[in-house]
């Protein structure tokens, strides 16, 4: 691409790239159609940049091609760590599950969450220096309405906020245990209730992380500068992160840690068998996509 192309280009800044990427991630998690997903993640992350900024066809084909040597590391590189995270974790589950086996959980996530980030953000320095103002606003909107939404549901009661959520955890329970009986059912719920009520506070901060990549992209030139900035929100966010985003965080871990604990000894052996079968396919699908990489 001649430098002439680069300054009449206009692509997304690597945040709205990274959301595709973390939602690879987030399938491992899941129990989703992995190989699709990530075979299909280019135009995953395309479609989410159209959905940012409307690209036109021309930005299209320049965003793929740059994905293209990103994505291929990404496999080459990141996925057999994650194979290795999830064989490691059959083995911790298959002995039953103590507590710094799931703070070693979370540290993983952290681990690969900011490799992510590390691995898209110098592209990302170079792709947001060629925003113009027209973007920037676009973009400023789209911010908003997805504000407006969470607005929206805000207004909910916090018990229906609490039992949406409550009902969408022990469907995901289910999906890696197999069914529930009734007392572990009722068990997970009283659990899964007990949780914070983070939502408030998580949509805080997003509001907070929009207006400052609203800021960044306005007022920084150079590559170097917007990596450097781009680094310091998502790879150190602890350091700019508000005290209640920070402390609603610690709170949920605290929770979660004490919930996955009560599961782990609640479940049955058939139950502890299925949730390996579950992550065992998850480690096949894993391994055939660094095979063909």
């Amino acid at each position: 691409m001649t430098r002439h192309d680069m300054m009449t280009t206009r692509v997304v800044p690597v945040s709205r790239c990274l959301t595709g990427l973390l939602f690879m991630l987030v399938l491992l998690l899941s129990g989703c159609a992995l190989s699709f997903g990530y075979r299909h993640a280019d135009w995953l992350i395309t479609r989410q940049l159209d959905h940012y900024l409307d690209l036109t066809s021309g930005q299209r084909r320049i965003v793929n091609a740059r994905l293209q040597p990103l994505l291929l590391r990404h496999r080459t590189e990141a996925l057999p760590q994650y194979e290795q995270f999830l064989k490691d974790l059959q083995t911790r589950i298959s002995r039953g599950l103590r507590p710094e086996d799931v703070e070693w959980s979370f540290a993983s996530y952290d681990r690969f969450r900011a490799d992510l980030f590390e691995r898209a953000i110098p592209e990302g320095g170079q792709l947001a220096t060629l925003l113009n103002k027209d973007q920037i606003t676009y973009l400023e909107r789209v911010f908003h309405k997805e504000e407006a939404q969470a607005d929206h549901l805000a207004q909910r009661t916090i018990s229906a906020r609490l039992d949406d959520r409550t009902k969408k955890g022990v469907a995901i329970v289910e999906e890696w245990l197999g069914p529930l009986s009734r007392e572990q059912s009722a068990r997970l719920r009283a659990m899964i209730l007990a949780l914070p009520d983070s939502q408030p506070t998580w949509w805080q901060y997003r509001r907070q992380r929009h207006e400052e990549v609203l800021s960044l992209l306005r007022t920084s030139t150079s590559p170097e500068q917007i990596a450097e900035a781009l680094r310091y929100l998502f790879v150190d966010a602890d350091q700019t992160a508000p005290a209640s985003y920070l402390k609603m965080m610690a709170e949920m871990r605290t929770s979660l840690t004490r919930m996955v604990l009560e599961v782990d000894h609640m479940v049955t052996p058939l139950q502890r068998r299925h949730v390996l079968v579950s992550i065992q396919k998850v480690i096949d699908e894993l391994h055939a996509l660094t095979r063909h990489s």
